[in-house]
């Protein structure tokens, strides 16, 4: 027992952490050489060789899944490419390529190679009840946010914690947030399309994990205040995703049809759609927001261009990704590149075909949702070499394959910590053997 709870505390410690200064507050921290150096990224970088040497020498039989590997498998490609850039043309911008190099090498290390070990370590119904709470504050904060600006003309900001040191005083100008009568909501990510985005990967394990019906809905809310097409639309895909998902499970069932769910869907999906139109109207940008002339998509026909003049091979040095993921990635990277990130991004919808494991669990099924939103939103604007885009990429990818916390059945690092192969108990439990008082945070089917 001593041992036990003498691994599980750090373990909490450290997640806790990560959830706080990844969600939570992701921009807290400051610049360095015009860098931007954030406490969740630092910690990441601090825990790495501590972890990975418990990993090695912990639980030295703890082997990689099947998945895992392939996972790693799809992301090598773009690795190679993006090493070969490197070493044959250098970098065009050093703080750009490391931006890339986080994103593709360090952190998929990791999330695939060393937290999926730790996972039983940590208190299950504590990391969900901590999860939905950063990113309900986050919401919060900035709704609260939304409307304060207007009446006080300001940003109540933090610096180190809701807002970088080096962004101080400087949101309105710099963050491109203005939208009409009123500015993008950015919450503590200080930008509308990095909230956004990042919040999408996350939102259908926020959907699933959330038991309250009216904090899902102020998280919706706050997606639709982000005043961005390209998170309208992301929002608009999680709904007609789930919706389909709902009419698939009608068919199954035909004839005995209850349409309940699906038409509740369906009022949600024109209900956001109808508060989208609203809010333009209301912010004096009118309804020819969402129209996109087609010479100008979004502002980034240039980065469609590359699709026009396409190379094999890189020929520039490292760069960073724009918004059109896959256009500058066909840029910068040539058609090898290119078809790597192709690759890496839309695997894992080969993963969740080919294995009744993801599709059969709900969380690995909700973070599976999430990747396949950001695939399909990265044609619009990724954000992705922007912090935390990718830490919640790869958190969510994790998700997916190994489960979250407290649902991996067996593991020699649950063993080596004395941990029962059901999952973390706490000390009181109800006779049907949960927690006592415990209300579950995953619906059961």
């Amino acid at each position: 027992m001593k041992l036990t709870l003498r691994i599980r505390r750090p373990a909490e410690i450290v997640a806790w952490l990560l959830l706080t200064f990844l969600v939570l507050f992701p921009k807290g921290g400051f610049r360095l050489a015009g860098a931007p150096l954030t406490w969740g990224y630092m910690a990441l970088g601090l825990l790495c060789f501590p972890l990975l040497l418990m990993r090695v020498l912990r639980f030295p039989l703890v082997r990689a899944s099947r998945l895992g590997v392939l996972a790693a498998a799809s992301v090598m490609p773009f690795q190679l490419i993006f090493c070969y850039t490197g070493l044959q043309y250098g970098a065009d911008n050093m703080a750009y390529a490391i931006a890339v190099g986080t994103g593709f090498l360090f952190l998929p290390m990791m999330f695939l190679a060393v937290f999926p070990s730790f996972l039983p370590l940590v208190e299950p119904h504590r990391f969900k009840r901590h999860f939905c709470f950063c990113i309900l504050a986050a919401a919060s904060w900035g709704i609260v946010m939304f409307f304060y600006h207007p009446i006080m003309h300001r940003y109540i900001e933090i610096p180190y914690l809701t807002v970088n040191a080096g962004d101080y005083g400087l949101l309105e100008t710099t963050k491109h947030i203005n939208r009409g009568n009123y500015l993008k909501l950015i919450a503590t990510y200080n930008n509308g399309n990095v909230y956004g985005v990042a919040t999408l990967i996350l939102l259908p394990l926020y959907l699933l994990l959330e038991p309250s019906r009216w904090k899902r809905n102020l998280v919706r809310v706050a997606l639709v205040l982000t005043l961005s097409r390209t998170v309208w639309v992301g929002l608009m895909l999680e709904q007609g995703l789930t919706l389909a998902t709902q009419f698939g499970h009608l068919l199954e069932r035909f004839p005995k049809i209850r349409p309940g769910a699906a038409a509740r869907q369906v009022a949600l999906l024109v209900g956001t759609f109808a508060l989208v139109l609203v809010g333009l109207v209301f912010n004096g940008n009118g309804l020819g927001f969402l129209t996109l002339s087609p010479g100008n998509v979004a502002g980034r026909s240039g980065e469609y261009g590359s699709f026009l003049h396409p190379v094999l091979l890189p020929s520039i040095p490292l760069t960073t990704f724009d918004e059109v993921l896959y256009a500058s990635a066909l840029r910068n990277y040539g058609v090898i590149g290119f078809l790597g990130i192709v690759l890496f991004f839309f695997f894992p919808m080969v993963l969740m075909v080919k294995y009744p494991a993801i599709r059969n669990t709900p969380s690995r099924r909700a973070a599976a949702k999430g990747l396949v939103i950001y695939a399909l939103v990265a044609f619009i604007d990724g954000a992705t070499i922007l912090i935390p885009v990718m830490a919640f990429y790869w958190f969510t990818y994790m998700t997916m394959l190994y489960g979250l916390p407290g649902e991996q059945r067996s593991s020699n690092a649950m063993r080596w910590a004395k941990i029962p192969a059901d999952g973390l108990r706490l000390r009181s439990r109800s006779a049907e053997g949960r927690p006592a008082g415990h209300r579950p945070l995953i619906p059961e089917s």
